[in-house]
């Protein structure tokens, strides 16, 4: 199983696990929160523009309600590569859900990317591991 040392961003009493992501599309790496509780992927609106000018919408007019209310958007497929730091790296179709309003930082959704991989977050450690296998 390949790993990736996360980045660990403590504000106040919340933790969040970072994770990089290459996303060949707009030749960037971005760091996204896990969060196995979003339904999909989500992007900040700097990225999400880029995307929505290269992909094709898989499904318009969806609405998703979040902590920061409710926001209208699109549903697209972006091909994105997690990279590893030991092992290979993987490459995956994530389902991401790009609106131009959104205010939060990156998130990998559970229906959106963690569903179709294995993977694990060791906190001794500071380690998220994942693969297909």
């Amino acid at each position: 199983m390949q790993y990736i040392e996360n980045r660990r961003e403590i504000t106040g009493s919340e933790a969040r696990i970072l994770v990089p992501l290459s996303l060949d599309l707009i030749s960037k790496t971005v760091l996204a929160v896990v969060d196995t509780a979003a339904p999909w992927c989500i992007f900040e609106p700097e990225v999400g523009s880029h995307l929505r000018q290269l992909v094709s919408p898989v499904e318009e007019q969806v609405v998703l309600s979040t902590r920061l209310g409710t926001l209208k958007g699109s549903l697209y497929r972006v091909p994105l590569r997690l990279p590893a730091a030991a092992g290979d790296s993987l490459d995956v179709e994530a389902t991401a859900f790009l609106s131009p309003d959104w205010r939060g930082p990156n998130f990998i959704g559970y229906q959106g990317l963690l569903q179709r991989i294995r993977f694990a977050v060791d906190p001794e450690t500071n380690l998220f591991y994942f693969g297909r296998d």
